[in-house]
């Protein structure tokens, strides 16, 4: 039986502890038509299917939200966002953030443009960038939360580290953690420590789910 995605992504945020107003409801709808069109002509994301799009894409990317203590400040920016997740979903559902999306792809970055103006967006802004590219007074320590899900982590904090403000927080997307792992990758940095380590539900699936915060210290 076709599962309604409307009735799906309002019960899946309900079950985050979310509740989605019927504009944001709509944005959402729209944005998953407007994947999936352009799907059929370039690859955005692997993620084909209605239910797929909604559990995957959208309500993973709502997970930091399940826990608001890491949530950070209102400048955000989410690096290697490709067709916009984790970035757009969460921008959707906290319009109060300055979103920065970062995508080196020109075709991705083509949708964001699109996509960002037919939900009605303000405050997002779109880099054609790689990570290592963002350098100079516009950049550095612009942002209280640094967000991704597809990039390698050691890339991320050697790259990305920069961007976030001193107190700021750097946040991954992960399957499974080892602690000692990240512990390592973080051992040059002595201004980075490794905060939350959270396993988290994802709604309608049995994929694992963690959430890595590393904190930046103020001095």
């Amino acid at each position: 039986m076709k599962i309604d995605p409307r009735t799906r992504l309002i019960s899946g945020s309900e079950s985050l502890g979310l509740s989605l107003s019927p504009s944001q409801v709509d944005q959402f709808m729209t944005y998953l038509s407007e994947l999936i069109r352009w799907n059929q002509k370039i690859n955005l994301t692997g993620f084909q299917h209605e239910d797929e799009i909604i559990v995957k894409f959208f309500l993973d990317a709502l997970m930091p939200l399940v826990m608001p203590e890491t949530i950070y400040g209102v400048r955000w920016i989410d690096i290697g966002t490709g067709a916009g997740s984790p970035g757009l979903p969460l921008k959707i559902v906290r319009p109060d953030v300055q979103m920065t999306l970062v995508e080196p792809l020109e075709k991705k970055v083509t949708f964001l443009h699109h996509i960002i103006g037919l939900l009605g967006l303000s405050r997002v802004t779109v880099a054609h960038e790689r990570v290592d590219s963002l350098r100079g007074d516009k950049w550095d320590q612009a942002y209280d939360l640094l967000i991704t899900r597809g990039l390698d982590p050691a890339i991320v904090i050697e790259k990305g580290s920069p961007l976030v403000r001193k107190g700021g927080r750097l946040l991954f997307y992960q399957t499974t953690v080892l602690e000692d792992r990240w512990n390592n990758l973080i051992k040059g940095y002595p201004d980075l420590v490794l905060g939350e380590v959270r396993p988290v539900r994802l709604p309608f699936s049995t994929d694992s789910r963690t959430l890595v915060l590393i904190n930046r210290r103020f001095t």
